[in-house]
């Protein structure tokens, strides 16, 4: 999955258009909706510095996952065995008696 840049563009378009529109076409109708909507009525630049703050982090999260930092892990490889360690005496306030003399 690579980073669309073309898509990117698009968004920065629509975003400094109409931030509220970028917001919704990122994460659909949630809380970064509403904080943007309420942000552009506040006033258009915090709007629009949110809605480009959404953009540029959607495209750092596909650009991660087009490098594989985030790697998947098959859950049936055998995880490999701990080493065992020497027995230990029991610490302060331990209340497992039997390794106790």
């Amino acid at each position: 999955m690579e980073s669309n840049g073309a898509a990117d563009c698009v968004l920065i378009i629509v975003a400094v258009i109409f931030p509220p529109a970028a917001a919704a076409f990122i994460s659909g109708c949630g809380c970064d909706l509403l904080v943007n909507i309420l942000l552009t009525l506040l006033g258009y630049l915090p709007g629009l510095i949110h809605a480009l703050w959404l953009v540029f982090r959607r495209a750092n999260v596909q650009e991660r996952r087009a490098r594989g930092s985030y790697r998947y892990t098959d859950a049936e490889t055998p995880a490999p065995a701990p080493q065992q360690s020497a027995p230990q005496s029991p610490g302060y306030g331990d209340t497992n008696q039997s390794n106790a003399p």
